[in-house]
């Protein structure tokens, strides 16, 4: 063996044992720690232990934690505990190749490890209607933008892992939030505008607003749609000749049966807004003084100065309708000036109502409307079935491409095996180093490029089959092999990684992680193909009294 393949044979060894060390936090042994809420008692974290068996997992306990071990530990369970009452959180420990040699464990989406995905729309044709603008492409992206960053923030409040929040043009939004546990605030919270107005209630109008609905509404209860809502709003208006400078909206109260906040009553107000939410300056979560549920806030230096002209003695006697979203949710009646800049926002709130509040109202509102237009949830447990489904398609998958090729090219089938297994070694060590994200779509396409994988080797065999026949010699039939089947798997390759990157660029969701793995699965196999297999048939060529090859 000479120097050059001596130092190929270290820098194989060094690839193949590297790889097998980056994918470790992914296939070996991982621990995961769960947080317990202080309130905690031993039946919750009792429960927790049941969900792992004693033959699989190992559970050590550590200062109100758990600690679990176990070689199948998934994000899809991870998730699935965090769900679990009075389990604050739960995350995995770095394993010890995090730590010295740059490992990380692979990501991945959201139909492996369960979550939400959404696709939210501005409504523009509604901002350019309110404020009489027309929006240029340049309008809409920095207004798109600034939507974005806004939802960034209040998503992080949420405590979500790892969200991915990315425009799609310059009309949507795409969000994918791993691991949610409160699906529904969390869409409340990122999809209202969080628009928070104190508006002064004109009593004369809302009784003739009242009046005119007794008179020529028939129907049972209010629409729930908010156009039919708007529509009904805008014959109201007409009917009792409302000024310009005034606007009719509903109060809304709780239903005692269902608990949703409904329309109860038309209330007409001045469209002049007395305080705005930018001119709140600090919010929190607390009580008025019956010990409701209240939000708690201090105003800028001009928003006080605002505060106090609106509660001014020349409004005392009116009502200041509290207004969020377009929805009246109370209206007090003035009776004192209140010059401290400090004041709450009291209704018939739940908690989880008043904490969205505050979070919508300390982190501004959103530029414009937007509407949800695409969303897929995929729970946990749903999340580690396609896990557990997809390993067993990819293990049944190269059992079957292996077996052919053991089967039919004998030895040299063997060889093509060994070769599966470390481009699957390399697909993975790839996967993690890059920080790339493993979905569904994305095993389907490590399958495909295991298929494609032995498309060289299968080339390469028949080339060399092609030249024993001739008459060559072993080595000859080897060089030759490998020579004349290299610009055919070098071109088949290269145009399929071409059209794989250009969907990786350009395509979304399920098409994305389908054309990465591919990718990678082909550069992988190219590598296994002409560098490291060619590498073990220059060795066997070595051997000059060789006179054929089990092929």
């Amino acid at each position: 063996m000479t120097r050059g393949m001596v130092y190929k044979l270290l820098f194989i060894l060094f690839v193949i044992f590297f790889s097998i060390a980056l994918i470790l936090p992914t296939v070996g042994e991982k621990r995961m720690q769960v947080f317990f809420m202080p309130d905690a008692g031993p039946e919750i974290i009792q429960k927790v232990e049941d969900r792992f068996s004693a033959g699989s997992y190992e559970i050590q306990k550590k200062d109100g934690t758990i600690i679990v071990a176990g070689g199948n530990l998934t994000d899809a369970i991870m998730n699935e505990i965090r769900t679990y009452e009075g389990v604050r959180d739960a995350s995995f420990l770095k394993h010890w190749a995090e730590e010295y040699l740059m490992a990380k464990k692979i990501n991945l989406g959201l139909d492996l490890q369960g979550g939400i995905h959404l696709v939210m729309r501005a409504n523009f044709e509604k901002f350019e209607k309110k404020t009489g603008k027309t929006l240029t492409e340049a309008d809409k992206n920095e207004i798109t933008q600034q939507a974005l960053e806004l939802i960034r923030n209040r998503i992080d409040k949420f405590g979500v892992a790892e969200p991915s929040i990315r425009p799609r043009g310059a009309e949507a939004i795409e969000i994918q939030m791993p691991g949610v546990r409160d699906p529904q605030g969390v869409k409340k919270a990122i999809g209202t505008t969080g628009r928070v107005e104190y508006r002064l209630v004109d009593d004369r109008y809302s009784k003739m607003a009242t009046d005119w609905l007794q008179a020529n509404y028939k129907e049972k209860g209010f629409p729930e749609e908010r156009e039919k809502l708007d529509e009904l709003a805008g014959r109201i208006s007409e009917g009792i000749k409302l000024p310009v400078q005034m606007e009719v909206l509903f109060y809304y109260v709780r239903d005692v049966n269902t608990k949703k906040i409904v329309p109860s009553y038309p209330i007409v107000l001045e469209r002049n807004v007395s305080i705005a939410g930018d001119d709140i300056n600090k919010a929190w979560v607390g009580q008025d003084e019956y010990g409701g549920l209240a939000v708690h806030f201090t105003t800028t230096p001009g928003g006080a100065t605002k505060f106090a002209d609106v509660t001014s003695q020349k409004n005392h006697g009116r009502r200041l309708a509290i207004v969020i979203d377009d929805k009246v949710r109370s209206a007090p009646s003035l009776n004192v000036q209140i010059t401290s800049g400090q004041a709450m926002i009291n209704g018939d709130f739940t908690q989880e109502e008043v904490q969205t509040l505050a979070r919508i109202i300390k982190e501004g509102a959103l530029p414009v409307d937007l509407a949800i237009i695409e969303e897929r949830t995929v729970g946990p447990s749903l999340g580690q079935d396609s896990i557990e489904s997809g390993v067993k398609a990819v293990i049944v998958g190269l059992a079957g491409v292996m077996l052919f090729m053991l089967v039919y090219y004998k030895f040299a089938g063997f060889i093509a095996d060994i070769g599966l297994v470390l481009n699957a070694v390399f697909q993975l060590a790839l996967l993690s180093w890059m920080g790339f994200t493993l979905t569904l779509p994305g095993i389907a396409g490590i399958i495909l490029s295991a298929g494609m994988a032995v498309d060289a080797n299968v080339l390469i065999y028949e080339r060399m089959k092609e030249e024993l026949k001739a008459g060559k010699s072993v080595r000859m039939s080897i060089i030759y092999g490998f020579d004349r089947a290299f610009w055919a798997i070098f071109d088949s390759n290269l145009t399929t990684m071409l059209a794989a990157f250009i969907l990786s660029q350009y395509g979304t969701g399920p098409i994305k992680g389908f054309a990465v793995t591919l990718f990678i699965g082909l550069l992988s196999s190219m590598f296994v193909a002409l560098y490291i297999t060619r590498f073990v048939y220059d060795v066997i060529s070595l051997n000059k009294k060789k006179k054929k090859l089990s092929i």
